[in-house]
């Protein structure tokens, strides 16, 4: 099931940014695995849709999920608040994920094609058959959040040490 929203049109002018990502915050990869199309100006995308800038693709995240929880109760419940000052524990294997997509050439082209205050994302899960899973394919993509990030100027060079 794809996951339309929109996104704010960037201040600058299409050729004023030199980069500019899509960052997802708080992704759950609980379920099962899957890649994750984004589509740009493109609300009618799914997993037909060709992966050309065309069609208003601008890349992909992946997600390999744990496919359900296997284990007793609470076994998969991810432990609210950070660990304590001597925990030397890792972070819990569910904790939620972050994940960045660069999508600057096919966001330039829908701001040249379109005029519109407000930008549609499409995102696209496209899950493989995996008999092992249990967890449910009908919706495997969760976020918390998205930004889009515009960076406008290269960073300077630093000189080297003399």
């Amino acid at each position: 099931m794809a996951v339309t929203l929109q996104i704010a049109r960037p201040p600058q002018a299409p050729d004023e940014f030199t980069r500019a990502d899509l960052q997802f915050r708080g992704i759950d990869h609980s379920g099962p695995s899957f890649q994750a199309r984004v589509f740009i100006e493109n609300p009618d995308a799914k997993p037909s849709t060709p992966l050309t800038e065309e069609a208003g693709y601008a890349g992909s995240f992946h997600v390999f999920g744990h496919g359900g929880c296997f284990g007793e109760l609470g076994h998969c419940d991810v432990r609210e608040g950070g660990p304590g000052v001597y925990d030397q524990r890792l972070p819990h294997p569910l904790t939620p994920q972050f994940k960045t997509v660069v999508v600057t050439s096919t966001l330039r082209r829908a701001m040249r094609t379109s005029r519109r205050k407000m930008l549609t994302v499409t995102l696209v899960p496209v899950v493989p058959d995996n008999p092992a899973s249990r967890a449910s394919t009908r919706n495997p993509l969760k976020f918390e959040s998205v930004s889009l990030l515009v960076d406008q100027y290269p960073a300077p060079a630093i000189p080297p040490d003399e």
